[in-house]
């Protein structure tokens, strides 16, 4: 008989007795019916075994040679959770160099149970194997070896093995909720620094078209305004501005008062370079006086060529347009970058426009940045960091890697502390084709931290915080499962280092675990109902 470990939790009343009603009401009553009358308790032994595609749990009597012993065995699919309602499974029983015995059972009994009759004709330790038929082939599954005893009075006075002691949870209350256990394992886990971050556009990449003069806008020859939302290319003409000549006539004279505003400009700076280089020559003034009146005059000239540049480009347009003419030709508004139309005034064709409003906004978000905040008390653990994952808001427990080969790299660990928030900037770019990322979206930066270690390692789904203690459920067999209480360490994404709990190779429930801490909870054994 399997021993229940009763712990106790503060639950509720209707979760009580839901597990009451679940216990008492799963009676299997697998009656092996062997046709023998005893006159005490058979001794019985469990198998569990767990395959890549499945799950064997077996229960049967101490096998005597030659008498037919009913082994009721529960198939779960791991990739499905369910049990094996419909087909056929096959025993295979081998000992030594004798012809292996078949045993085909064609049908479950009910979902997922099988109730076949083996009989072993010798004594020993015979190997059973038990091949299930799926999709892509057969699987197979091979149980440990089945002690065979000499006769039946040998059996019933057989050493039976011990039943696993724990939780009981039997294999149709597993069933109905999908309950998931993974094996525990080791695995390389790397310490993270959890940061709030946004993403943000990379420098150049957002660009506001607008239009260089008042005039009436109009759509490209051939197509219509972009709308929010087109795709454009660097270069290609988003719209037409057809300004009036006296809108010309207006720039031309800004540009031409500009232009004498920047040769006033360069003549005074010339002559306070003279006179600093006369004075510097005499040691009246020193070089670094000298080089920033060098430096004011080669400005002034830059800002003289620019506004000649302009100056020339307004002539000449007002010379294309002729004197007496009302309009100048349209002038094209192309687009500076590659990118989505984000923004648009909504102006309507043959609208007057001015150049003080951006007529389209152009962003391009095929790479991002992805900028954070370090508190400085966590900022010498990143000295040598570049690898980092972000958790999407809506998507917890989904890791998108910003870093490695196509995916992004680190930008910018600044070497400043800002005074007022005592945080360091961390800043990466983010290869962004697939458009999982937006721009002022808030998202959660995983960072790698230079401590990084092989560690026995457990999803996080298997930790349920009890009183604030971490706790996961081990399963011990088919139907019994354990509590443990865990020292935690590294968390790293979606798995957790366990310092002390479990060990590498048993199994953690990954799903179903609060199901399993109430029943143990509940008080109740439910009816285990295989009756021997």
């Amino acid at each position: 008989m399997k021993t229940l470990l009763i712990l106790r939790w503060p639950v509720s009343l209707a979760a009580l007795l839901g597990f009451a009603l679940l216990g008492c009401n799963r009676s299997h009553d697998h009656s092996h019916g062997d046709g023998d009358d005893h006159h005490h308790e058979d001794k019985t032994a469990q198998i569990t075994v767990w395959s890549e595609r499945h799950e064997i749990f077996a229960e049967h009597r101490l096998v005597a040679a030659g008498t037919a012993t009913k082994f009721v065995t529960h198939v779960s699919d791991l990739q499905t959770l369910e049990p094996r309602r419909e087909g056929l499974i096959k025993f295979r029983l081998a000992l030594g160099q004798d012809a292996p015995i078949e045993k085909v059972e064609n049908t479950p009994t009910r979902a997922g149970i099988y109730e076949a009759t083996l009989t072993f004709p010798k004594a020993g330790h015979w190997n059973v194997t038990v091949l299930i038929p799926t999709e892509s082939g057969e699987s197979t599954v091979t149980l440990p070896p089945v002690k065979v005893y000499a006769s039946k009075h040998d059996a019933q006075h057989g050493e039976a093995p011990d039943a696993p002691e724990g939780i009981s949870f039997l294999k149709e209350q597993q069933w109905k909720i999908l309950a998931k256990a993974e094996p525990v394992t080791k695995r390389r886990l790397v310490e993270r620094v959890r940061v709030p971050a946004m993403v943000a556009a990379r420098p150049g990449s957002q660009a506001a078209v607008t239009a260089p003069l008042a005039g009436r806008l109009f759509a490209a020859p051939g197509k219509a305004l972009p709308m929010v939302g087109d795709t454009v290319q660097a270069g290609q003409t988003l719209a037409l501005v057809q300004p009036m000549a006296s809108e010309l006539a207006l720039k031309l004279a800004e540009a031409e008062a500009e232009a004498v505003r920047a040769k006033l400009g360069v003549e005074q700076a010339e002559q306070t370079f003279k006179r600093t280089q006369k004075l510097a020559q005499a040691e009246a003034k020193s070089a670094r006086e000298l080089q920033e009146a060098e430096f004011a005059l080669k400005s002034a000239q830059a800002r003289l060529d620019a506004a000649r540049a302009v100056q020339s480009a307004f002539q000449q347009a007002r010379a294309s347009t002729g004197e007496g003419n009302a309009s100048v030709p349209a002038i094209e508004l192309k687009a500076p970058i590659a990118g989505v139309v984000v923004a648009q005034t909504g102006a309507a064709l043959g609208e007057w426009v001015t150049p003080d409003k951006p007529l389209f906004t152009v962003l391009d978000v095929g790479m991002v940045f992805v900028e954070a905040r370090v508190p400085e008390s966590v900022v010498g653990r990143l000295s040598g960091a570049k690898g980092a994952t972000a958790e999407l808001p809506g998507e917890r427990g989904a890791f998108l890697p910003l870093t490695g080969e196509g995916r992004g790299r680190l930008v910018f660990l600044s070497p400043q502390v800002n005074t007022a928030t005592r945080t360091v900037a961390l800043v990466y770019e983010a290869n962004n084709r697939d458009g999982r990322f937006r721009v002022g979206q808030q998202l959660m930066l995983h960072v790698e931290s230079a401590h990084a270690e092989d560690a026995v390692a457990i999803p996080d789904a298997a930790i349920v915080e009890e009183g604030g203690q971490p706790v996961a459920f081990v399963q011990v067999s088919g139907e019994a499962f354990e509590k443990r209480e865990l020292t935690l360490g590294i968390r790293d994404g979606n798995f957790v280092q366990v310092l002390r709990g479990v060990s590498e190779g048993e199994r953690v429930v990954t799903k179903g675990a609060m199901a399993i801490r109430l029943a143990a909870a509940s008080n109740v054994i439910p009816a285990h109902g295989h009756a021997h």
